[in-house]
């Protein structure tokens, strides 16, 4: 693998020269002696960063502010300042030698690495341990791969069903998608590699994302699409974060001081440096006076890139903080010397605080080993929901299955992620259909039917003659077996960053594939994989068995036949909202927008907010997920009010018991109801959660604890959290749906 990244970087690799002044300003440059403070490690970082800086020439420190490269940061060789070497992710390592649509490509040299389960399947786990060793894995792989730093995680909100890169983040719960985000990051930054928290801000749907306007209001801001990054600051120590690329509120994020400066900077406290989206400046002066400190790509990829019709038509933009622009901005008197030495000590800082100054990271190491591969199988296992088990048709039993059809678009191919700049390529990855022939072993005969083309896919079958007879196969292989496992979705290709998903109906015929299936066969499994929520209206209720298995990564397929088989026990919980129809999400009448402006008008009532408050049913309600046990819920009870230098801190306890046959995991919830508050609040909201092991009949008691912000909300008029004093209600439940118990509790 070492011989491969070598070949990469070499054939796609770009020389960069520095420009004639700036030669001449080097080698008029003292020479650094070998003890300088910034040079020993032991020197505390703001001492090696404030001895660095002041050695840097102007030039220097200007051409810091631009990539080098596709995906390299400027390194100043004078001085032994490493460029940053960047990778895509998040949910693995993938290439860094161009665009998604070049690294994409049939015949494009392949980086190979772990193909962890995309973000929402992660979030399905609510496994802050599992999120945290994914990191770590994350981490030692892209160290083994001479890389530096690994472009997620991705912690936006899934506002939209139709969002084309819902799969990559943690779900619509600002709650849940910080407590992943802040393992993630804790797993990746303890390897020493960086990682890069994004896209701040707000970056939720990809319609026109390089020219759209998001009208949000200051509230909605604060309590539903910033929480994450605030506890990735503030919790986690995130060394970088990235831009997104839209507008928010006139102003695009690159260029936004009140995103960049007031909230992430000031208010957050943030002290690593911001990474522009690749391609998303618009400026020079106003981007680097908003706080913006590194802009991606630079030099020669950049202006190709910048240069290209699909890149003009999209709306990119770049190469704005090109050292001699940033310089002549300086001159002008638009651009103060204080602002670049700011951006160039946060860059210093991470190069320092990451050890990438002192340790480099060579490569040659191993990736995808079988430890890297046994987290992506318990990612892809704990993911998966089960919504529908009818009958116990599941787990399956051997003794009475004998023959299993498995059909479907997605069956015979490992569907393992999106697309986009997250589409990791894995040296192998195990098909649904694989999977399941690798449990069903001699005694269980196993076969397999198209069923329907994926739409677009192949347009050899997109014809109504091969929709026909695909259908007719399926028909025939779903009427000869004892079982039918129907596994449909999308796929990389019309599910990906740079669009939104056009509707949220399944592909062309995948509906009439489910509904022809279980006619003949009443003993069907139906299997999603896809990473956004798809219409079910058509075949719902005729449904036994349904499983959500998102994209599961390179082990999808093992994942999904341990749990058919009973090797494994759902534990999964839907980290979004199933709507019904499309019409029925809370965005849907403001979606994408007009005159390419979008107002947020639900405002903070996004998913189980706006459903369980407004009395919308859901399909599936958010939490949601059955398993092959039952559990019981009792003795919700206070146990302290432990005071705090700035707060006080709630204590209670429940106790959960396994009622069943089988071992089984829970995943015990607590939202907070305030009835009495001055201001418009969600009937309830998630603020803490624990996923429980236990035997069966076994009981354990889970304890939490509730700080004051869980009892807050954001007030614009006095720009803080605000609690207002008087009687709450603890619900705890198995969903947002299904609240157990209940109990009031006095704050003040």
């Amino acid at each position: 693998m070492r011989r491969c990244a070598a070949f990469l970087s070499v054939f796609f690799g770009v020389l960069v020269f520095p420009p004639g002044n700036m030669i001449a300003q080097i080698a008029a440059s003292p020479a650094v002696p070998a003890d300088a403070p910034y040079k020993n490690s032991k020197t505390p970082v703001e001492e090696r960063v404030k001895d660095l800086l002041g050695r840097m020439t102007l030039e220097e420190k200007a051409s810091m502010l631009a990539g080098s490269g596709w995906m390299e940061s400027m390194p100043i060789e004078r001085l032994g300042i490493p460029a940053i070497k960047m990778a895509d992710g998040p949910m693995g390592v993938r290439a860094w030698y161009g665009s998604s649509a070049v690294t994409n490509a049939a015949n494009t040299p392949k980086v190979l690495s772990t193909s962890f389960p995309s973000g929402v399947a992660m979030a399905a786990t609510w496994d802050i341990d599992l999120v945290r060793r994914e990191g770590q894995a994350i981490g030692q792989e892209t160290k083994s791969l001479g890389r530096d730093m690994i472009l997620g995680p991705t912690v936006n909100i899934n506002r939209v069903p139709l969002w084309g890169r819902n799969f990559e983040g943690y779900g619509e719960d600002p709650y849940l998608a910080a407590r992943l985000g802040v393992a993630y990051i804790q797993g990746v930054q303890g390897e020493g590699v960086i990682p890069s928290l994004k896209h701040f801000a707000a970056n939720n749907e990809e319609f026109e994302r390089h020219r759209l306007d998001e009208h949000i209001d200051e509230r909605t801001l604060h309590e539903i699409y910033l929480p994450a990054f605030k506890a990735g600051v503030e919790e986690a120590g995130v060394w970088t974060v990235m831009s997104a690329y839209e507008k928010v509120n006139g102003k695009y994020c690159a260029e936004n001081p009140y995103l960049l400066k007031d909230i992430l900077k000031k208010e957050f406290g943030f002290k690593g440096f911001v990474i522009s989206d690749w391609g998303s400046t618009y400026s020079t002066a106003p981007t680097v006076n908003a706080g913006m400190d590194l802009e991606m790509p630079g030099g020669p990829p950049a202006k190709a890139m910048l240069s290209s019709p699909r890149t003009i038509m999209s709306g990119n933009s770049g190469t704005w903080l090109d050292g001699e622009k940033v310089r002549a901005e300086v001159k002008a008197g638009h651009i103060t010397e204080a602002a670049i030495d700011d951006n160039v000590s946060r860059i210093l800082r991470v190069i320092f605080v990451s050890g990438l100054f002192d340790h480099p990271h060579p490569g040659g190491g191993d990736v995808d080993t079988p430890e890297q591969r046994a987290i992506a199988l318990q990612g892809a296992t704990e993911g998966i929901v089960l919504l529908k088990n009818a009958g116990g048709l599941l787990p399956l039993d051997p003794a009475k299955v004998k023959s299993i059809a498995v059909i479907g678009p997605n069956a015979a191919v490992a569907r393992t992620g999106g697309g986009g700049s997250s589409l990791v390529r894995p040296k192998s990855a195990v098909a649904p259909l694989d999977g399941i022939k690798e449990k069903a072993g001699s005694t269980i005969k196993v076969t397999n039917a198209l069923g329907v083309g994926m739409e677009g896919e192949d347009p050899a079958q997109d014809t109504p003659e091969a929709r026909a007879k695909a259908l007719e196969e399926a028909v025939d292989a779903a009427s000869h077996a004892d079982v039918a496992v129907v596994v449909v979705g999308r796929y990389s290709k019309n599910e990906s960053e740079g669009f939104d998903v056009k509707t949220m109906d399944l592909p062309a015929g995948q509906d009439e594939l489910i509904q022809a299936v279980e006619k003949v066969n009443p003993h069907t499994v139906v299997v999603l994989n896809t990473g956004d929520p798809v219409t079910m209206s058509k075949w719902i209720e005729t449904t036994p068995a349904l499983l959500d298995m998102w994209y599961g990564g390179e082990e999808g397929g093992n994942a999904l036949a341990a749990i058919l088989f009973g090797a494994a026990n759902p534990s999964g919980k839907l980290p979004v909202s199933l709507p019904k129809k499309f019409e029925d999400s809370p965005a849907s009448g403001h979606y994408p927008g007009e005159n390419l402006k979008v107002d947020y008008a639900e405002g903070i009532y996004v998913g189980y907010r706006y459903y369980d408050t407004r009395n919308v049913e859901p399909q599936f309600p958010f939490g949601f997920g059955l398993s092959y046990t039952t559990f019981e819920y009792s003795d919700l009870k206070m146990i302290m009010i432990e005071e705090m230098e700035m707060a006080s801190l709630r204590k209670f306890s429940v106790n959960v018991r396994n009622t069943g046959r089988r071992p089984g995991t829970e995943v015990v919830q607590v939202y907070v109801h305030d009835g009495h508050s001055k201001a418009d609040r969600p009937v309830h909201e998630l603020k803490a959660f624990n996923r429980v092991e236990l035997k069966p009949g076994e009981t354990k008691t889970i304890e939490f604890s509730l700080n004051r912000g869980a009892f807050s909300y954001w007030s614009p008029e006095k720009k803080d959290w605000v609690m207002d004093p008087g009687t709450f209600e603890i619900q705890v439940g198995a969903s947002s749906r299904d609240i157990r118990l209940k109990a009031p509790l006095e704050v003040y």
